[in-house]
């Protein structure tokens, strides 16, 4: 288990390193791979290229997840963690716009593309490793360290950007020091695939290949077997990632554009928060062991949606202590979810197809609500002048998880998903 924990936990954070990395050098980035204009533009121009990652992510899941339900969970978790590193890696060796014209941009979109496929395949892949190589009774915290490990992977590289901007010139930092984190991630990555070799592969799935009992079309199949849990699970991850991608990618610029904090003090808010967190998504996983899955989780989306308008009416009241209580407060809530969703949502998918559906359900429910948060706030928020827009966001989302939660059995372990799955068939059986 220490090896399947290490194992799984690394990929998501070098995945997680990119996306900390990019997050906090995407003014240089503009800068340098695009037209020379406003700076303002530039900077449009590198998110805009952030988020096309995020499209990719539902192909990548698609082709991932079917190698995996055919020919195995580990080779997902090698392939994926080679994919994002290597193009992670790949986009601190391209030349400048300055350099090479049009191309410069064009190699960094491509690169981004492939680093949304990775991603895709690479939460996925490790999340159904860990839930069927864990035993029920340490589930919950197992996997709530992959979590912990995206979490320390963003830390890392935000921290990381953070120490080389203050320790170089800003000459010398636009100029070649942005580029050391991302070719960094290379080490990261050679540990990684290491680490990744070492492991066998799942019971479940070592089961079915000596059984002969693999699908040959599982992207197929999923609709027929596990139309229930991929709607389930759509819904769920809306308000974990919609929550999770609000407080780490919308509410930084949230304080500085609405709240009026400086870059560095929205910079401390975040990552005291981003700790705080760190500590609380294991520890609520350790607690779903004893106490079940499904009432936290209903705890988590209750607790959203009776508290985010004072929250974030707090936070933007203009009391000093606002950002940083408001910050926690939302924390502890989303920790709840974040920390117990990842041994819940995998197993209520059937074990053939259990890569590709939720793979699918998970990537395409976090481009939408996850990627696409920042961008329907602001949306919103632009057009009706609500600063309160952030909450009913949340809110949205955690309605959404509720109508999901009802449905999910009253005990989620091995025995009690073999029955859900039974029903569903069931289910299906009569609807025919």
């Amino acid at each position: 288990m220490k090896k399947a924990t290490s194992a799984t936990a690394i990929g998501n954070l070098v995945e997680w390193y990119e996306y900390g990395i990019y997050s906090y050098t995407a003014g240089i980035i503009g800068a340098q791979f695009f037209e020379h204009g406003s700076s303002t533009a530039a900077l449009l121009y590198a998110f805009a290229v952030f988020a096309i990652s995020f499209f990719f992510r539902p192909l990548g899941g698609m082709i991932f997840g079917s190698i995996g339900d055919r020919f195995g969970r580990k080779k997902i978790l090698v392939i994926t963690i080679l994919l994002m590193s290597c193009s992670t890696a790949i986009i601190g060796f391209i030349p400048n716009y300055e350099s090479i014209g049009v191309t410069a941009p064009i190699l960094l979109i491509i690169m981004r593309m492939a680093q949304g496929l990775a991603a895709g395949g690479e939460y996925v892949g490790a999340s159904v490793f860990m839930n069927e190589a864990a035993p029920d009774s340490r589930r919950g915290l197992l996997t709530s360290l992959l979590e912990a490990g995206s979490l320390l992977g963003y830390i890392i590289g935000s921290v990381f950007v953070v120490i080389l901007t203050v320790t170089l010139s800003p000459e010398a930092m636009h100029e070649w020091g942005w580029r050391i984190p991302f070719i960094c991630s290379l080490p990261l990555a050679l540990v990684g695939i290491y680490v990744r070799s070492k492991v066998d592969d799942t019971p479940t799935f070592i089961k079915m290949k000596k059984e002969n009992d693999l699908p040959e079309k599982p992207l197929l199949e999923m609709f027929t077997t596990a139309r229930k849990p991929l709607v389930l699970s759509f819904l769920c991850i809306a308000f974990a990632n919609g929550a999770y991608y609000t407080l780490l990618t919308y509410l930084p610029s949230y304080f500085e554009t609405q709240v009026g904090l400086s870059n560095l003090h929205s910079l401390i808010v975040t990552t005291l928060g981003m700790v705080f967190m760190l500590i609380l998504i294991p520890t609520f996983g350790k607690l779903s062991d004893r106490y079940g899955k499904k009432p936290f989780l209903l705890l988590s989306a209750l607790l959203a949606l009776i508290t985010a308008i004072p929250i974030i009416g707090f936070v933007s009241s203009g009391i000093k202590e606002g950002p940083l209580v408001g910050y926690f407060a939302l924390g502890i809530i989303v920790s709840i979810f974040i920390g117990v969703f990842p041994s819940t949502l995998p197993l209520l998918f059937p074990d053939r197809v259990r890569n590709s559906a939720y793979g699918i359900s998970y990537n395409i429910s976090t481009a939408i609500f996850g990627g696409g948060a920042p961008f329907i706030i602001t949306s919103l928020q632009t057009a009706t002048g609500n600063k309160l827009m952030p909450a009913f966001f949340l809110m949205g989302t955690a309605l959404m998880a509720i109508t999901a939660i009802i449905f999910l059995p009253k005990t989620v372990n091995k025995e009690s998903i073999a029955e859900f799955h039974s029903n569903t068939m069931i289910e299906k059986e009569n609807m025919i």
